[in-house]
């Protein structure tokens, strides 16, 4: 209960998007949430055109490695995903962790979890081999006091797709920090360690000290994905790196009144953003900020919002934790406090992955399918998507 509190305390006073978490498994009408399938590379194959609603035909990979800032003393775990010529093994959520502590802090989570909610397993194959390539990558930043692998489902369908996507915890704002009381505030100073955080990742990934033997990833087809304050953190980047391509948020406004300086004026590459409209961790008001965004972003822009979605509806880990828990079951409508339930997590991954993967797609690979895909508004009326180009 507390993270939930924490979310709508801190966005009473900052107005900004507050905390995250996941969904798990398959998605329904909005597609595949995980991936499958065998060979390398991204798309359909065969040279059809791909679809981004369902799994793309390559396999995925995951490692775990680190990355230091020497500048900052400062290292942080990292998740990898890639296309893998490997035998489809899935792979456990626990695997995510290979330290010993944060294993056993999060086993008995995993156990309470809502099954409908969180997976435990992935569809990701661990230590997979690399096929060998020039990648486009997508670096994804979590929420407040989640985990690099809080949406995996979501990045497992960018792969699927021939996308790397790397993450990193950002560490003293993880699900640890907050199970052990000692998580940073939520402050612009927050954002400046994040956004340094995701600076010195994509330093490593494009110097290639992190990824797979034979993977490379193309400097000019960057991407950042963020959820929550991972949001505000995407829309910092986007803002003041150059070599971001394009950029979403999910679940909180990546320009807001007092958190972040974010301004949309300042970000010149394609922008999304995704709208829970159930989200009672940002409320209304983050949801009337996100739009806002849309409206002020001066570059071509596309908005989903997903109906009945709840702030961690967009993640695997929406049930995780009592804090966690808006976005999975049952609850009161923000609006008019009313009881409803949940749009199944199952399928806002899968509108969540649809969007995400089309998006990027689209503004790094060009792709023409995914920009037919985002213009056709493909589920009007329970995600109906919004595009300004």
């Amino acid at each position: 209960m507390a993270q939930r509190v924490l979310c709508l305390v801190w966005f009473l006073v900052v107005a900004v998007g507050g905390c995250s978490g996941d969904d798990g498994g398959t998605a329904g009408t909005g597609g595949a949430a995980g991936s499958g399938g065998s060979g390398g590379g991204g798309g359909q194959g065969g040279g059809s055109t791909p679809d981004y609603t369902v799994p793309g035909s390559a396999a995925v990979g995951v490692v775990t490695t680190s990355v230091t800032d020497d500048a900052r003393g400062r290292t942080l775990p990292v998740e990898v995903w890639y296309p893998t010529s490997s035998p489809d093994a899935p792979s456990a959520v626990i695997d995510f962790e290979q330290e010993a502590d944060r294993r056993a802090a999060l086993s008995p989570l995993l156990d309470a979890a809502p099954v409908d909610c969180v997976a435990t397993t992935t569809n990701s194959t661990r230590d997979g081999a690399a096929v060998p390539g020039d990648y486009p990558v997508v670096l994804y930043t979590h929420c407040y006091t989640c985990t690099r692998w809080s949406a995996h489902a979501v990045i497992e369908r960018l792969v699927s797709h021939g996308f790397i996507v790397v993450s990193a915890d950002h560490e003293g704002d993880t699900l640890y920090d907050f199970l052990d009381g000692v998580a940073s505030e939520l402050t612009t100073a927050l954002v400046d360690v994040r956004e340094a955080d995701v600076r010195a990742l994509l330093d490593a990934v494009l110097a290639g000290d992190i990824l797979p033997d034979g993977v490379t990833a193309v400097p000019s087809q960057v991407g950042v994905l963020g959820h929550s304050i991972g949001s505000v953190t995407a829309g910092r980047v986007a803002q003041n790196d150059a070599r971001i391509a394009a950029v979403v948020g999910m679940a909180a406004p990546m320009e807001n009144v007092l958190i972040g300086e974010v301004l949309m004026e300042n970000i010149t590459i394609p922008v999304g953003l995704l709208e829970a409209t159930e989200d009672n961790s940002v409320g209304e008001p983050g949801n009337v900020f996100i739009r806002e965004n849309f409206s002020k972003a001066s570059t071509p822009a596309y908005k989903l919002a997903i109906v009945d979605a709840g702030h961690w509806s967009v993640t695997n880990i929406a049930g995780l934790t009592e804090g966690f828990g808006p976005g999975c079951g049952e609850d009161m409508r923000q609006t008019n406090n009313e009881p409803f339930t949940y749009v199944p997590v199952t399928e806002a991954n899968g509108y969540t992955a649809s969007f995400v993967t089309a998006f990027f797609a689209a503004h790094l690979l060009d792709e023409a399918a995914g920009l037919e895909l985002l213009r056709s508004n493909p589920w009007p009326t329970a995600a109906p998507l919004d595009v300004r180009e």
